[in-house]
């Protein structure tokens, strides 16, 4: 692909992809904020969890969409910088592509599966703890016996882990070929390797950095974006100690001709050799 195609697909592309980089996280950090408005009880008595649930079923739905939607949203910026690195760096594995989808897709699938199966688990339970008996063994034993839930509960893993390669590659291979500065690129690797770890702690700043991404996208930073978007080609960044490209420029004019240099240093030369050619004569006259 030539360097104009390049820059005419990203001029195109290029503010959706941010535009959905700066929406992810307003969704993302939105559905966390309404969320813990409702109240509901994140740890005691898992009994009195799913009562919580189901009465706030409704509400926890529009929650889960809107983060699931987020999560969604992941995907354009994702897909967006691999392409752009790609086209810089053609020798990338193009199958590598399938992380921008994994991570992202499987946790809005995730979200969806978890609230299906709890609100199946909430209504059995709830139409059932009345007619007596172990509440909790009942409530265990509805929750092993929902297949929705066991697939909402095993999508969680690969989700993170799709999440994570896809936050190390991706920073990785685009810092290299200057889309990105090394500290935006190191950093973003660090939140994919903590999401690993940490995959509650680190939502937060991971939905920041792709804010931040976003602005990068349409050169909204406050130094502006890397030149390699400009160019479109990989304009890697100097490494530590080595300096950095100097700009090319147009030499100075200097007015006159160069005979007039040369006519300069060769009376110079030539007094010189006059005044040696006396002190010879003055030695022989001795």
């Amino acid at each position: 692909m030539s360097v104009d195609a390049i820059l005419e697909r990203e001029r195109r592309l290029g503010p959706r992809a941010a535009a959905c980089a700066m929406l992810a996280p307003v969704l993302i950090l939105g559905s966390l904020i309404g969320a813990g408005r409702l109240g509901l009880p994140t740890s005691g008595v898992s009994t009195e969890q799913i009562r919580a649930f189901d009465a706030n079923e409704g509400a926890l739905l529009v929650i889960v969409l809107v983060r699931s939607l987020g999560f969604l949203l992941l995907i354009p910026p994702l897909l967006f910088l691999f392409e752009a690195t790609r086209a810089r760096r053609p020798g990338l594995p193009r199958a590598m592509v399938g992380f921008a989808f994994f991570g992202p897709g499987l946790l809005a699938l995730q979200g969806i599966f978890g609230w299906i199966g709890q609100s199946q688990v909430a209504s059995d339970y709830i139409s059932q703890y009345q007619t007596g008996g172990d509440v909790y063994t009942l409530l265990d034993d509805l929750t092993n016996d929902s297949s929705i839930s066991t697939v909402g509960q095993s999508l969680i893993l690969p989700a993170i882990l799709g999440l994570c390669v896809a936050m190390i590659y991706f920073p990785l291979q685009a810092q290299r070929v200057g889309l990105i500065t090394r500290f935006f690129g190191t950093l973003g690797m660090a939140l994919g390797a903590a999401t690993l770890l940490f995959a509650t702690l680190t939502l937060l700043p991971d939905t920041l950095w792709f804010l931040w991404l976003g602005l990068v996208f349409i050169g909204r930073t406050p130094r502006g974006r890397p030149p390699a978007w400009d160019a479109g080609k990989a304009i890697p960044w100097p490494r530590a100690g080595q300096p950095p490209a100097e700009v090319a420029t147009e030499p100075a004019v200097v007015e006159g001709d160069a005979g007039e240099v040369f006519s300069g240093d060769r009376e110079h030369d030539h007094s010189e050799r006059r005044e040696r050619a006396r002190k010879r004569k003055r030695k022989r006259r001795r």
